[in-house]
C-alpha cells in the first residue's frame, strides 16, 4: 500500500486521513456514537462490516454523552470536551457538538515520521513496499537513501522504479574502514549521486544529519514528508553493534528525520516478534509488519499513538 493510497485494499484506518469535521445536533434521532461512527464509514467508503472494532471499546458512551447534559445548576456546558482514540483514528468531541476525527496514518502524513519496515519475507517485498512508500511519483520530492552494508544498486533500482530524478536524490553508504572521511562521488555505473562513508558508526550518524539538515537548506526547508528517508539495513548494524549503541543511532536518526518534518522508512527483515525487533519497536511511529501468504505478500500496520493493529492486507 502506497502511504498516498486509497486502494480497495486499505484498512478502515487509512480512510479518514483529511481531518473530518462534524456538527453533530443532538435533537436528531441518532447517538453520539453512532453518527461518529456512521460519518466515519462514509468518508473511509468502507463497510459497516469493516469497522475493526467495537465504538464502546474506545469510549463509555455515557461520558460522551454527559457533555451535552447541561450542568448542575442547570446551565449549558460551554468548554466540554473530550478525546480519544479508535479504530487507528483521533477523535475530539466538545460540548458545542463540534466533532474531529483525523486518522493517525493521516497525521503521519501531514507531520512526518517515522515507519519500522519487518518480517520473515524474500527481499523483494522489502522491496516493493520501500518503494511504495517513496510516494506518488507525481510529487516533487527528495529523496535519501543511507546504506549500512548490502549491494548500493539496491537503492538504485528501488529509485529508478519510482521514476526518481537524480537530482533529487541521495544516497549516502558507509564502509567499515578505520579512518574518518567522507567521499563524496558520482559512481560511473550509477544513475544517482553516491557519497561514502569511511569510519566508525559515530562518523555515519553525524554524516546522515548533516545531509539531512543540508537538504532542508537547500530546499528552504520541506513541507511535511516531502523529504523521504530509507535506512537499509538495520539487521546488519545490529549484527555489529550491541543493542545500546544501536538504539542511541536509531533514535539520533528517527528524531533527525522528524527536525526536518520527513518521512523515514527502516528496514529491518527479522520476524516482528524477535527480540530485536521488540527491542526497539518503540523508537518508531508505526511498525508494518510483512508475511507472505500462499498468494501474494501482506503488510499489517502496528500504530504506535494510538495502540492500534490493523488487519492483514495485500501489499
Amino acid at each position: 500500500m502506497s502511504i498516498e493510497g486509497d486502494e480497495d485494499t486499505s484498512p478502515f484506518l487509512c480512510g479518514v486521513e483529511t481531518p473530518l469535521k462534524i456538527q453533530y445536533d443532538r435533537q436528531n434521532n441518532h447517538s453520539l456514537s453512532a453518527t461518529i461512527v456512521q460519518k466515519m464509514i462514509e468518508a473511509a467508503g468502507v463497510d459497516s462490516t469493516d469497522v475493526p472494532e467495537s465504538f464502546y471499546e474506545s469510549i463509555d458512551p455515557g461520558a460522551l454523552e454527559d457533555l451535552f447534559r447541561p450542568q448542575m445548576d442547570g446551565t449549558p456546558r460551554k468548554k466540554g470536551k473530550i478525546s480519544f482514540s479508535f479504530a487507528g483514528h483521533y477523535i475530539t468531541v466538545q460540548s458545542n457538538g463540534q466533532i474531529t476525527v483525523e486518522s493517525e496514518l493521516g497525521r503521519l502524513k501531514r507531520t512526518g515520521g517515522n515507519i519500522l519496515l519487518t518480517g520473515d519475507v524474500p527481499e523483494e517485498v522489502f522491496d516493493q513496499m520501500s518503494i511504495q512508500l517513496l510516494g506518488d511519483r507525481a510529487f516533487d520530492r527528495t529523496f535519501f537513501f543511507a546504506q549500512y552494508g548490502g549491494d548500493v544498486d539496491v537503492a538504485q533500482t528501488r529509485l529508478s522504479i519510482a521514476e526518481t530524478r537524480p537530482d533529487r536524490a541521495h544516497i549516502l553508504t558507509h564502509e567499515t574502514v578505520a579512518r574518518s572521511a567522507v567521499d563524496a562521488q558520482v559512481s560511473q555505473s550509477s544513475q544517482m549521486p553516491v557519497s561514502s562513508v569511511s569510519g566508525n558508526l559515530k562518523e555515519f550518524q553525524a554524516a546522515i544529519q548533516d545531509q539531512l539538515f543540508d537538504l532542508q537548506r537547500q530546499r528552504n526547508g520541506f513541507d511535511p514528508a516531502e523529504l523521504r528517508f530509507c535506512f537499509d539495513s538495520l539487521q546488519l548494524l545490529l549484527e555489529q553493534e550491541d543493542i545500546e549503541t544501536a538504539e542511541q543511532f536509531v533514535t539520533a536518526i528517527t528524531e533527525t528525520v522528524e527536525d526536518v518534518d520527513g518521512l523515514g522508512h527502516y528496514i529491518l527483515p527479522n520476524p516482528y516478534d524477535s527480540r530485536t525487533v521488540q527491542a526497539i519497536r518503540s523508537t518508531f511511529d508505526v511498525v508494518i509488519e510483512l508475511k507472505f501468504s500462499v498468494k501474494v505478500p501482506e503488510q499489517r500496520w502496528h500504530l504506535q499513538d494510538t495502540d492500534h493493529t490493523t488487519k492483514w492486507f495485500p501489499l
